[in-house]
């Protein structure tokens, strides 16, 4: 069974997802501390939102955030 398209919405959040893992590859040694754990945490949430909708984003650990 395949996994009904995501909505506008649905994809706005996952392109939030790909951006902040983005800037915390490229930008995450120039963060706080406190900015880089938030981001990170924000990461996580936005992850699961991926995951189920079924987009297989990969494991957070494999990110290198």
């Amino acid at each position: 069974m395949t996994e009904p398209e995501p909505t506008a919405a649905e994809r706005e959040l996952v392109d939030c997802y790909e951006r902040l893992v983005a800037i915390l590859r490229e930008h995450g040694d120039d963060l706080a501390p406190f900015a880089h754990r938030n981001a990170v945490k924000a990461a996580a949430a936005l992850w699961q939102v991926a995951n189920d909708l079924g987009l297989q984003p990969g494991h957070l650990y494999d990110l290198g955030i």
